[in-house]
């Protein structure tokens, strides 16, 4: 992981990609896991940077919950205005109908207004966003 420079401007999905892509670096992954980066109102990284690992196979409604509670507390308190998040897994590089169930989740939860990033996904061998179609239930 290479982190960037502290309050690195991020305004659009594709500064948002390079971030992510410069965040996770080469290599693969050992759980599954979903990071959270957070943003200030003027769009700037903040430096803490939070791994939330071994996610199970299937969505956990009460870790959503948790996570939601958590982030809108900090948007609450100011200290963030924004959060992206993506989620990181071993295993093949194409998508997982458990990684399109996590973002479905992920996405139902968070609110556009503390959560309007898209959702990204990272496995060994690259960092992709979730498109709008990826996030269609099959």
């Amino acid at each position: 992981m290479t982190p960037p420079p502290p309050y690195s401007v991020v305004r659009t999905p594709t500064e948002l990609l390079a971030m992510w892509e410069g965040l996770m670096g080469a290599g693969g992954f050992s759980v599954r896991s979903v990071w959270l980066v957070f943003f200030d109102d003027q769009f700037r990284m903040q430096p803490v940077i939070v791994p939330i690992d071994d996610l199970p196979a299937e969505p956990d409604p009460q870790l959503i919950e948790n996570l939601v509670g958590v982030v809108r507390g900090l948007v609450d308190n100011e200290a963030a205005s924004t959060v992206a998040l993506l989620i990181s897994r071993d295993g093949p590089t194409g998508m997982t109908e458990s990684d399109r169930r996590w973002a479905r989740a992920f996405r139902a939860a968070f609110d556009s207004a503390i959560a309007p990033w898209p959702l990204h996904l990272a496995t060994r061998d690259q960092v992709r966003i979730f498109a709008p179609d990826d996030l269609i239930a099959a």
